[in-house]
């Protein structure tokens, strides 16, 4: 019995700098959207509005599909 106890420990004290890490990356995605919507360069998660913008400006578009799991 005592043995199941050490062993539930150890996995749960194992684990809890795994969801630090989550919470790092969250914060570090959060932060990037942040950036780049503040240098007013770059638009972000509106496709039409790009398309608009680079026809108006007649300069290429590069758009970029990300998937953060």
């Amino acid at each position: 019995m005592i043995r199941r106890y050490i062993y539930l420990s150890f996995v749960l004290f194992s684990m809890a700098p795994l969801t630090h890490a989550a919470e790092d990356r969250d914060a570090k995605v959060r932060k990037d959207r942040d950036d780049v919507l503040s240098a007013g360069r770059w638009i972000y998660n509106d496709l039409a509005k790009g398309i608009t913008e680079a026809a108006a400006t007649r300069k290429p578009m590069l758009v970029v599909f990300r998937c953060i799991p």
